[in-house]
Protein backbone atom coordinates (compact mmCIF):
# COMPACT_ATOMS: atom_id res chain seq x y z
CA UNK A 1 0.00 0.00 0.00
CA UNK A 2 1.58 3.36 -0.68
CA UNK A 3 2.12 5.91 2.20
CA UNK A 4 -0.25 8.06 1.65
CA UNK A 5 -3.42 6.03 1.69
CA UNK A 6 -2.40 5.13 5.46
CA UNK A 7 -2.23 8.73 6.40
CA UNK A 8 -4.66 11.80 6.39
CA UNK A 9 -3.41 14.92 8.10
CA UNK A 10 -6.57 17.10 9.32
CA UNK A 11 -7.03 20.47 11.21
CA UNK A 12 -10.19 19.23 13.13
CA UNK A 13 -12.37 21.73 13.08
CA UNK A 14 -9.77 24.74 13.30
CA UNK A 15 -10.34 25.30 9.76
CA UNK A 16 -10.79 28.97 8.01
CA UNK A 17 -14.23 30.39 6.69
CA UNK A 18 -14.73 29.53 3.41
CA UNK A 19 -12.68 26.27 3.43
CA UNK A 20 -12.42 23.67 1.01
CA UNK A 21 -10.16 20.74 0.09
CA UNK A 22 -9.13 19.14 -3.24
CA UNK A 23 -7.28 16.19 -3.98
CA UNK A 24 -4.18 15.99 -6.46
CA UNK A 25 -4.08 14.35 -9.60
CA UNK A 26 -2.47 10.51 -9.54
CA UNK A 27 0.82 11.02 -10.79
CA UNK A 28 1.42 14.03 -7.93
CA UNK A 29 -0.79 12.08 -4.52
CA UNK A 30 2.83 10.69 -3.38
CA UNK A 31 3.80 13.93 -3.04
CA UNK A 32 1.05 16.60 -2.23
CA UNK A 33 -1.54 15.96 0.09
CA UNK A 34 -4.58 17.93 -1.26
CA UNK A 35 -4.89 21.77 -2.28
CA UNK A 36 -6.86 24.25 -0.15
CA UNK A 37 -8.74 27.27 -0.49
CA UNK A 38 -10.35 29.48 2.17
CA UNK A 39 -11.62 32.95 1.26
CA UNK A 40 -12.26 35.88 4.11
CA UNK A 41 -15.36 38.28 3.30
CA UNK A 42 -13.66 41.28 5.18
CA UNK A 43 -16.64 41.35 7.83
CA UNK A 44 -14.33 40.99 10.61
CA UNK A 45 -16.65 37.52 11.40
CA UNK A 46 -13.63 35.17 10.58
CA UNK A 47 -10.07 36.33 11.45
CA UNK A 48 -7.07 34.62 10.37
CA UNK A 49 -5.14 35.34 13.85
CA UNK A 50 -7.71 33.56 15.41
CA UNK A 51 -7.30 30.55 13.74
CA UNK A 52 -4.22 27.96 15.27
CA UNK A 53 -2.63 25.57 12.86
CA UNK A 54 -2.34 21.57 14.58
CA UNK A 55 1.26 19.87 13.49
CA UNK A 56 0.33 17.57 11.23
CA UNK A 57 3.87 16.45 9.56
CA UNK A 58 2.94 18.57 6.23
CA UNK A 59 4.15 21.80 4.69
CA UNK A 60 2.38 24.40 2.88
CA UNK A 61 2.97 26.84 -0.27
CA UNK A 62 0.22 29.53 0.24
CA UNK A 63 -1.20 32.01 -2.40
CA UNK A 64 -3.03 34.94 -1.03
CA UNK A 65 -4.30 38.02 -2.34
CA UNK A 66 -6.92 40.64 -1.79
CA UNK A 67 -10.27 39.24 -3.42
CA UNK A 68 -10.84 42.57 -5.65
CA UNK A 69 -8.18 41.72 -7.30
CA UNK A 70 -5.64 44.33 -6.92
CA UNK A 71 -2.09 44.22 -5.26
CA UNK A 72 0.23 41.81 -5.19
CA UNK A 73 0.12 38.11 -4.21
CA UNK A 74 1.50 36.99 -0.94
CA UNK A 75 3.15 34.42 -1.35
CA UNK A 76 4.68 32.34 2.41
CA UNK A 77 6.06 28.23 2.26
CA UNK A 78 5.12 26.88 6.08
CA UNK A 79 7.77 24.34 7.58
CA UNK A 80 6.45 21.03 9.46
CA UNK A 81 5.70 22.78 12.67
CA UNK A 82 6.41 21.14 16.11
CA UNK A 83 3.60 22.62 18.56
CA UNK A 84 0.51 24.64 17.38
CA UNK A 85 1.00 28.25 16.16
CA UNK A 86 -1.38 31.00 14.65
CA UNK A 87 -0.11 32.80 11.64
CA UNK A 88 -0.44 36.10 11.57
CA UNK A 89 -3.05 38.14 9.09
CA UNK A 90 -1.56 38.76 5.97
CA UNK A 91 -4.05 41.52 4.24
CA UNK A 92 -7.06 43.33 6.06
CA UNK A 93 -10.71 43.25 3.99
CA UNK A 94 -11.55 40.59 1.64
CA UNK A 95 -8.75 38.41 0.86
CA UNK A 96 -8.58 34.33 -1.63
CA UNK A 97 -6.06 31.71 -0.75
CA UNK A 98 -5.22 29.03 -2.24
CA UNK A 99 -2.30 26.48 -0.85
CA UNK A 100 -0.90 23.46 -1.88
CA UNK A 101 -0.20 21.06 1.42
CA UNK A 102 2.60 18.96 0.78
CA UNK A 103 2.46 15.34 2.32
CA UNK A 104 5.40 14.58 5.40
CA UNK A 105 8.41 15.03 2.81
CA UNK A 106 6.62 15.54 0.21
CA UNK A 107 7.90 19.35 -0.81
CA UNK A 108 11.55 17.54 -0.71
CA UNK A 109 11.48 16.75 -4.70
CA UNK A 110 10.63 19.98 -5.68
CA UNK A 111 12.68 21.85 -3.86
CA UNK A 112 16.10 19.50 -3.26
CA UNK A 113 16.87 21.83 0.02
CA UNK A 114 16.56 19.47 3.17
CA UNK A 115 13.43 20.59 4.71
CA UNK A 116 14.80 20.66 8.23
CA UNK A 117 16.18 24.36 7.26
CA UNK A 118 12.29 25.14 6.88
CA UNK A 119 11.49 23.92 10.23
CA UNK A 120 8.63 25.95 12.69
CA UNK A 121 8.80 29.07 10.24
CA UNK A 122 7.05 30.91 7.56
CA UNK A 123 9.46 31.82 4.56
CA UNK A 124 8.94 34.00 1.85
CA UNK A 125 7.82 31.39 -1.25
CA UNK A 126 10.44 33.47 -3.52
CA UNK A 127 13.18 32.91 -1.76
CA UNK A 128 11.77 29.03 -1.51
CA UNK A 129 11.13 28.74 -5.19
CA UNK A 130 12.29 32.01 -7.02
CA UNK A 131 10.81 34.04 -9.43
CA UNK A 132 8.70 31.09 -10.67
CA UNK A 133 6.88 31.56 -7.43
CA UNK A 134 5.76 34.90 -8.08
CA UNK A 135 4.46 33.82 -11.84
CA UNK A 136 2.80 31.28 -10.28
CA UNK A 137 0.64 33.57 -7.89
CA UNK A 138 0.18 35.86 -10.47
CA UNK A 139 -1.69 33.52 -12.90
CA UNK A 140 -3.75 31.82 -9.70
CA UNK A 141 -4.74 35.07 -8.79
CA UNK A 142 -5.82 35.95 -12.35
CA UNK A 143 -7.78 32.44 -12.76
CA UNK A 144 -11.24 32.27 -13.70
CA UNK A 145 -12.04 29.80 -10.65
CA UNK A 146 -10.83 26.88 -8.71
CA UNK A 147 -10.29 23.86 -11.72
CA UNK A 148 -8.40 26.19 -12.87
CA UNK A 149 -5.92 26.76 -10.56
CA UNK A 150 -5.38 23.46 -9.89
CA UNK A 151 -4.22 22.96 -13.52
CA UNK A 152 -2.12 25.73 -13.22
CA UNK A 153 -0.19 24.51 -9.83
CA UNK A 154 -0.40 21.10 -10.99
CA UNK A 155 1.67 21.77 -14.36
CA UNK A 156 4.46 23.89 -12.38
CA UNK A 157 4.55 20.85 -10.03
CA UNK A 158 4.58 18.28 -12.94
CA UNK A 159 7.05 19.87 -14.53
CA UNK A 160 9.24 20.03 -11.69
CA UNK A 161 8.85 16.59 -10.89
CA UNK A 162 10.00 16.20 -14.32
CA UNK A 163 13.33 18.04 -14.09
CA UNK A 164 13.95 16.34 -10.78
CA UNK A 165 16.54 13.39 -11.00
CA UNK A 166 15.75 10.05 -9.76
CA UNK A 167 17.53 10.42 -5.76
CA UNK A 168 15.42 13.57 -5.32
CA UNK A 169 12.07 12.58 -6.35
CA UNK A 170 12.08 9.13 -4.64
CA UNK A 171 12.59 8.71 -0.75
CA UNK A 172 15.35 6.72 0.11
CA UNK A 173 14.31 3.28 1.20
CA UNK A 174 14.83 3.30 4.55
CA UNK A 175 13.08 6.18 5.01
CA UNK A 176 10.04 4.98 3.02
CA UNK A 177 10.13 1.97 4.84
CA UNK A 178 10.40 4.05 8.36
CA UNK A 179 7.61 5.78 7.30
CA UNK A 180 4.89 2.94 6.30
CA UNK A 181 5.55 1.34 9.97
CA UNK A 182 4.68 4.72 11.73
CA UNK A 183 1.60 4.79 9.43
CA UNK A 184 0.99 1.18 10.37
CA UNK A 185 1.44 1.52 13.93
CA UNK A 186 -0.42 5.14 13.98
CA UNK A 187 2.80 6.62 15.26
CA UNK A 188 2.90 4.33 18.31
CA UNK A 189 5.68 2.86 18.07
CA UNK A 190 9.72 4.05 18.74
CA UNK A 191 12.61 4.54 17.71
CA UNK A 192 14.46 2.16 18.59
CA UNK A 193 11.99 -0.25 17.11
CA UNK A 194 12.52 1.77 13.67
CA UNK A 195 16.02 1.02 13.68
CA UNK A 196 16.03 -2.61 14.64
CA UNK A 197 13.49 -2.86 11.78
CA UNK A 198 15.31 -1.32 8.75
CA UNK A 199 18.70 -2.20 10.27
CA UNK A 200 19.99 1.08 10.81
CA UNK A 201 21.17 3.22 13.48
CA UNK A 202 19.19 5.56 15.30
CA UNK A 203 21.68 8.06 13.90
CA UNK A 204 21.04 7.53 10.99
CA UNK A 205 17.14 7.60 10.96
CA UNK A 206 17.66 10.85 12.87
CA UNK A 207 19.70 12.23 9.19
CA UNK A 208 16.94 11.27 7.31
CA UNK A 209 14.17 12.34 8.86
CA UNK A 210 15.59 15.89 9.58
CA UNK A 211 16.70 15.93 5.51
CA UNK A 212 13.70 14.54 3.94
CA UNK A 213 10.40 15.19 6.63
CA UNK A 214 12.02 18.29 8.16
CA UNK A 215 11.11 16.54 11.84
CA UNK A 216 12.82 13.88 14.16
CA UNK A 217 11.78 10.54 14.22
CA UNK A 218 10.51 10.64 17.69
CA UNK A 219 8.77 14.26 16.85
CA UNK A 220 7.02 12.50 13.76
CA UNK A 221 6.06 9.62 15.47
CA UNK A 222 4.11 11.81 17.92
CA UNK A 223 2.79 13.67 15.48
CA UNK A 224 1.14 10.89 13.23
CA UNK A 225 -0.04 9.45 16.66
CA UNK A 226 -1.99 12.66 17.36
CA UNK A 227 -3.56 13.13 13.55
CA UNK A 228 -4.36 9.77 14.00
CA UNK A 229 -6.19 10.51 17.35
CA UNK A 230 -7.75 13.67 15.68
CA UNK A 231 -9.29 11.46 13.35
CA UNK A 232 -10.93 9.45 15.35
CA UNK A 233 -12.27 11.74 16.99
CA UNK A 234 -13.83 12.81 13.96
CA UNK A 235 -15.04 9.79 12.62
CA UNK A 236 -16.26 8.71 16.19
CA UNK A 237 -17.31 11.31 18.37
CA UNK A 238 -19.15 9.48 20.99
CA UNK A 239 -15.82 7.82 21.73
CA UNK A 240 -14.65 8.65 25.14
CA UNK A 241 -11.03 10.11 25.82
CA UNK A 242 -10.36 6.84 28.36
CA UNK A 243 -10.91 4.87 25.36
CA UNK A 244 -8.78 6.66 22.98
CA UNK A 245 -5.59 7.16 25.20
CA UNK A 246 -6.05 2.84 26.06
CA UNK A 247 -6.32 2.44 21.95
CA UNK A 248 -3.01 4.52 21.55
CA UNK A 249 -0.57 2.55 24.29
CA UNK A 250 -0.68 5.82 26.79
CA UNK A 251 -0.24 4.03 30.25
CA UNK A 252 -2.52 6.95 31.62
CA UNK A 253 -4.97 9.65 31.06
CA UNK A 254 -2.37 12.12 32.51
CA UNK A 255 0.32 11.20 30.05
CA UNK A 256 -2.42 11.48 27.05
CA UNK A 257 -3.92 14.68 28.16
CA UNK A 258 0.03 16.06 28.12
CA UNK A 259 0.33 14.87 25.02
CA UNK A 260 -2.62 16.14 23.22
CA UNK A 261 -2.51 19.74 25.03
CA UNK A 262 1.53 19.78 23.09
CA UNK A 263 0.20 19.36 19.63
CA UNK A 264 -3.63 20.84 20.43
CA UNK A 265 -2.72 23.88 22.38
CA UNK A 266 -5.30 23.04 24.41
CA UNK A 267 -7.35 20.16 26.86
CA UNK A 268 -9.23 16.93 25.27
CA UNK A 269 -12.16 18.53 26.10
CA UNK A 270 -11.99 21.54 23.94
CA UNK A 271 -12.10 19.59 20.81
CA UNK A 272 -16.00 19.88 19.44
CA UNK A 273 -16.66 18.11 16.31
CA UNK A 274 -19.44 19.06 14.27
Amino acid sequence: MESYLMFEPTQGTRTPGHYAEYKPCPALRAYVSCYWSSRTDGTGLWNESAVTVVPDGCTDLIFEWEAAGGGDVSIRYCGAFELPFSPEPKREGASETFAVRFFPGGAYPFIGVPLGEFKNALFRGTDVWGKAAGELGEHLRLAAGTAERIVRVETALLRLLAAADNGRAEAPPALHEAMMRIFAARGTISVQQLARAGNISARQLQRLFDGRIGLGPKTFCGIVRFQNILRDAERQPKLSWQEVAGAYGYCDQAHFIRDFKRFYGELPSSLIMS
